[in-house]
């Protein structure tokens, strides 16, 4: 079956980038919500703030961010290049790239609305203690801002729609990326201040969760197309801000990550995605990644050769399936390649772990940050902001190497040791949506691809995804990115 053919859930909030989702509200709200409309209690204001994660579980049930990763060979090369329009001899070029940019675009923008509509009315608000409302503007804060640090990384130059002017988004001009940078920075500096210390499960942010996906945003910044280098001490600063808070700790067993009882108990998930296929907002991300033969549709798999260059180690369960539940290997698949081990269990309804998938939705689980990210963020930036690997650096990546059965490493120039945090990304975070993203912020896209396909044409323009053409025609001010036709 072909990526996306009969799987989208799209919701009807997707019908317009700037619509105000309401949530689990059961009052057919008329026009823009009011704080004199429905807003009396902090419960209303809870009830709004599901709409805007409901965009994000469409998302990342999905394949189109794990697509969107497309470049990063050493990782996934069968579902990726062809959607970037790499010239490379043995991968097509698809012929709608909209089927992957709607999910994203769409959604995303939906998801910002939702959160735009909830600073807006808790400024509003005369009625409730604001100390009561604070946690909720910080998370509606939280989520804009990993939204748009999403959507700057695959589109580039795209309109910043706040509270202020979204009901001008049709004519809203594209902003730059520092000037889109600046805004999530900001976002986050505030989320800090206004989110709680403490939350009951990472499927909400704190204000630990904000300092993480702060690391990674200054971490990004400081590499290209910015080149703020002065900001690898930001997140090196950060991102030790979450390690002395002493909160997170990794899960003795690599492979307990990803299986479906742990997913509220591990103490390593920072901030995470919960779907429930019970209210609308399951995935079938967890079928996609399956072989057929355990009821999947085998649309999205690793690749041979970077399954080859994977080290030993107890890291290798967990991050591939090889072996299906009717004694078969991957090598007899209708599709030979190694599958992932993440995604796969997302409850009863995908077969678990081990089983065989018996709906399209069910109720996965997808970890945006987590406390190995944040480990490999801290010996990466402080390495490159102090010119050498410190003990701490060492002791940050070789907590990650531990875990996975590898041996501790040490006596390490500044460039070896840079490229050790890379590779330890690749393996620890692969098949999480960071590895292209890597890749780009150190400009490696071109060196990496040619690895697989040594006649590949890249250029910078294959690092940005071509935007959606019917918001093209919606979003006046929006433009193309080069190297694509509108």
């Amino acid at each position: 079956m072909n990526l996306f053919k009969s799987k989208i859930l799209l919701l009807a909030i997707l019908s317009a980038p700037f619509f105000h989702s309401c949530g689990a509200l059961d009052e057919d709200l008329t026009g823009q919500p009011t704080t004199d409309k429905f807003f009396n209690t902090i419960t209303d204001f809870n009830s709004f703030v599901a709409g805007a994660y409901t965009p994000l579980y469409a998302i990342f049930g999905s394949d189109a961010p794990y697509v969107a990763s497309a470049g990063a060979e050493d990782v996934n090369v069968n579902s990726v290049a062809r959607w970037r329009g790499f010239e490379i001899a043995d991968i097509t070029t698809v012929s709608n790239p909209d089927e992957v940019t709607d999910v994203l675009w769409n959604n995303s923008y939906a998801s910002i609305s939702a959160c735009n509509t909830l600073i807006a009315l808790v400024a509003q608000n005369t009625k409730i203690d604001p100390e009561l409302l604070s946690p909720i503007a910080g998370e509606a804060r939280f989520l804009r801002a990993l939204s748009y640090f999403n959507m700057v990384r695959w589109f580039g130059e795209i309109p910043i729609l706040t509270e202020d002017n979204q009901s001008n988004a049709t004519q809203e001009p594209q902003s730059s990326v520092d000037d889109i940078y600046d805004f999530i920075v900001a976002d986050l500096i505030m989320a800090e201040k206004l989110l709680p210390g403490e939350v009951s499960n990472p499927s909400k942010p704190s204000s630990i969760a904000a300092s993480a996906l702060l690391a990674k945003v200054y971490l990004t910044m400081a590499g290209f197309p910015l080149n703020r280098s002065d900001l690898y001490a930001s997140a090196r600063d950060k991102a030790d801000e979450v390690i002395e808070s002493h909160r997170y700790s990794l899960q003795p067993q690599f492979l307990n990550l990803w299986l479906f009882d742990n997913r509220y108990s591990n103490g390593e998930f920072i901030f995470t995605l919960y779907a429930s296929s019970d209210n609308g907002s399951g995935g079938y991300i967890n079928r996609a990644v399956r072989p057929t033969v355990e009821g999947g549709w085998a649309d999205w798999t690793s690749d041979s050769r970077f399954l080859d260059s994977f080290p030993g180690g107890s890291r290798l369960d967990g991050t591939f399936y090889l072996t299906f539940n009717d004694g078969s290997s991957w090598r007899e698949a209708d599709i030979p390649e190694p599958y992932v081990g993440k995604l796969r269990d997302g409850g009863p309804k995908s077969g678990g772990y081990y089983g065989s998938s018996v709906a399209n939705l069910a109720d996965g689980f997808y970890s945006i940050l987590r406390y190995a990210d944040i480990l490999l963020i801290y010996a990466e930036a402080a390495n490159l902001a102090e010119g050498s690997p410190s003990s701490k650096a060492y002791a940050a990546i070789n907590e990650v190497r531990q875990r996975a059965g590898l041996d501790a490493l040490q006596s390490l120039s500044q460039q070896a040791f840079d490229k050790a945090v890379l590779d330890e990304r690749n393996w620890e975070l692969a098949f999480e949506c960071n590895r292209w993203f890597d890749l780009c912020r150190r400009h490696m896209v071109a060196d990496v691809i040619r690895n697989y396909y040594p006649s590949s044409v890249v250029t910078d323009n294959n690092y940005l995804l071509p935007k959606p053409n019917d918001q093209l025609a919606i979003m006046l001010g929006v433009t193309q990115n080069p190297g694509y036709n509108r």
